[in-house]
């Protein structure tokens, strides 16, 4: 199996039931062996008599399972259209339709057991709102079709530009 074909089945998964849900709705036994698994992917080289398409085919199996064992415990995939995106390492948000599906997908990440301020839900008419309030945003996607927002490239925390400073990271007199 490809890293391709994997990343295909990781995408349809999460866009299915939620950006690291699964692991939340299964047995400790089940999440415990998916993260061992994926843990894998982080090595330089495949573990001892095993080949990277092996352990990728693993992982898809692996997402299978999770999707199993979560739908024999009762627990369903995410309602309604959503799209979910990681924005910072552990800390999700979702895009819902309307408010209904915000709501339903608020109670759905707390009774999942998503840590407070680790999930947060939009509805499209709030990013509405917020995104009006942002002109030069807006004004900027209107000028130039296909613009995309990045995030911004700061200096390291504590770092300003070499110019600005002296040998004691005071300003230069």
């Amino acid at each position: 199996m490809t890293p391709n074909e994997l990343n295909i089945i990781a995408s349809r998964h999460e866009r299915e039931w939620g950006i690291g849900r699964l692991p939340l709705l299964v047995g400790e036994a089940m999440a415990t062996r998916w993260q061992a698994a994926l843990d894998l992917l982080s090595f330089d080289h495949p573990p001892a008599g095993q080949a990277w398409d092996g352990v990728r085919a693993s992982l898809a199996r692996g997402w299978a399972a999770l999707a199993a064992e979560a739908t024999a415990r009762g627990h369903e995939p995410l309602p309604g259209p959503v799209a979910e995106a990681e924005y910072a390492p552990g800390r999700i948000f979702a895009v819902a339709l309307d408010d209904h599906h915000r709501q339903a997908l608020e109670l759905r990440a707390k009774a999942d057991g998503r840590k407070p301020g680790a999930y947060s839900v939009w509805s499209v008419a709030e990013l509405a709102v917020l995104i009006r309030s942002i002109p030069i945003v807006t004004t900027i996607k209107e000028m130039f079709p296909g613009a995309e927002i990045l995030p911004p490239r700061l200096p390291p925390v504590g770092r300003l530009p070499r110019d600005d400073l002296g040998p004691n990271l005071e300003p230069a007199a």
